[in-house]
């Protein structure tokens, strides 16, 4: 569904079931990736290992955590990375489009 909402923003996605598949992906990708984004549960690896290992050879990349964690949890991630941001699981087209376009603009 997030695919499709980004997709209908004019955003081209590239989409991964997992960390470990969005790694190789990401390094078969020549062009610039200007956003990351992940939930921060996923089999195999936290959304926040994967910002974490995409960052080292992508440092421009932000990223957008979609989570159903407690406002504590997420409190305790956007502290160590002002970039990252938040959605709800259950999110609109219009606010996932509205969150991307808020990171993006961001310098």
């Amino acid at each position: 569904m997030a695919r499709e909402f980004l997709e209908s923003g004019g955003y081209t996605v590239i989409e991964a079931r997992d960390g470990a598949e969005a790694l190789k992906r990401v390094e078969k990708y020549e062009d610039a990736i200007d956003l990351l984004v992940t939930d921060m549960v996923m089999p195999g690896m936290t959304g926040q290992e994967l910002s974490t290992r995409l960052l080292q050879s992508r440092p421009e990349i932000r990223v957008l955590y979609m989570s159903g964690y407690s406002e504590t949890s997420r409190r305790g991630v956007c502290a160590r990375r002002l970039l990252h941001a938040f959605t709800g699981e259950t999110f609109s087209r219009w606010a996932l489009l509205r969150a991307v376009h808020e990171i993006l603009k961001q310098s």
